[in-house]
């Protein structure tokens, strides 16, 4: 039986969420969405565990995970108790309850640490590449300031210690997940190789293709129906998606065969800014698509999405200003200037990863593997 935690919709509401307590569960939520399946009963259900105060059964479910957030299931609530937005704390709430520092639960309730701390490490980033040389002129390339092999070094300790981070909120996930449903299914066979592979298939083929998330915006009385595909929210986050994925392969590609890549000819510089592009294009997008509010997904924004958002661009920006500079050997104090926001901007967004909604980047592909094996 699962325990009741009677604080619990309060603790959520500080999440980001409207009174969910004001849901009926008339249903009209889940038979508006159009990625409600049997096995994946939602809104509604997500909704009743809040209000009944049931947070491992909240914590255990694989659909606050399978919702790309379009909003429909908000704005046609007759009760207005934002159930797209609920699921969306819910997630943010899981993040920071797998994530085992704490830091992400301070950053997600409040505003002000969440800018705080983003700037801390802005400003740790810079200074401690600044401070090595202090008497030096800042040079083309911060090599000359910071030998690479600390560089090196120091990216390889950032990546070890998300990567840890990681693991532990992946095996709290899969904990909470496998204790739920080994109580409903004591006497499932468990899956053969066929089966588990056929899983990897499927998740594999919705992160490159985003098919359930065309889904969303696809409705014949839906905002986006009349719009070119480039523009939809899908492939809005398709490019920023893989955009990041592909620039943090070329970064790790750099860290792992110790060159910098100044030559734009390498296949991790070329890498690099074909997925550049993309991210660019993705955020640039969303940024837009959040100044004109065209729908209830990007009618509400909070300084962590604009940071986000903001961060990403300017990686990517800086990027290519980087990638002219090497074009045309041009050895400015500007583009020193440039190198260094790339560098520790980069970092952030790294840094922030696990502790920040971009969180889901690494949940959701989890999840969806679970729901296509079960």
């Amino acid at each position: 039986m699962a325990l009741l935690n009677p604080g619990l919709t309060k603790e959520i509401q500080s999440y980001g969420t409207a009174d969910f307590s004001a849901c009926y569960h008339c249903g009209n939520c889940t038979s508006i969405c159009e990625l409600s399946e049997e096995s994946a009963f939602f809104p509604r259900n997500l909704i009743r565990y809040g209000m009944l105060g049931m947070k491992e059964k909240l914590l255990s479910s694989k659909e606050i995970w399978l919702c790309y957030g379009c909003g429909e299931c908000s704005e046609t609530c007759p009760r207005d108790a934002g159930p797209g937005d609920f699921i969306a704390a819910v997630r943010r709430y899981a993040i920071a309850n797998y994530e085992p520092t704490g830091l992400t639960r301070l950053m997600f309730r409040n505003p002000y640490a969440f800018t705080g701390i983003t700037l801390l490490i802005v400003l740790i980033l810079f200074f401690l590449m600044m401070a090595m040389k202090p008497d030096h002129e800042v040079s083309r390339w911060i090599f000359n300031m910071l030998p690479f092999d600390v560089v090196h070094d120091l990216g390889m300790y950032i990546f070890i210690f998300i990567g840890f981070i990681t693991v532990i909120g992946l095996y709290r996930m899969l904990r909470n997940i496998s204790k739920q449903e080994t109580v409903h299914s004591e006497n499932d066979i468990p899956p053969g190789w066929t089966k588990i592979w056929t899983a990897i298939r499927k998740t594999a083929s919705e992160i490159a293709t985003m098919n359930r998330y065309r889904e969303c915006d696809s409705q014949d009385d839906a905002y986006w129906s009349a719009k070119p595909w480039f523009l939809r929210p899908w492939f809005v986050h398709w490019t920023i998606m893989m955009g990041f994925l592909g620039l943090l392969l070329a970064t790790i590609l750099d860290f792992v065969f110790k060159d910098p890549a100044t030559d734009i000819w390498l296949p991790s510089r070329i890498l690099g800014t074909v997925t550049g592009l993309m991210m660019m294009y993705g955020a640039s997008l969303a940024m837009i698509h959040r100044l004109a509010k065209p729908t209830h997904f990007y009618a509400k924004s909070n300084i962590a999405d604009w940071v986000f958002l903001a961060f990403i661009w300017l990686a990517g920006f800086t990027g290519f200003w980087l990638e002219a500079a090497v074009a045309i050997h041009a050895d400015t104090m500007m583009n020193q200037v440039v190198f260094i926001i790339h560098t520790v901007v980069s970092m952030e967004l790294i840094l922030l990863l696990i502790f920040s909604k971009f969180a889901h980047a690494v949940y959701r592909p989890v999840a969806l593997f679970l729901h296509y094996l079960k």
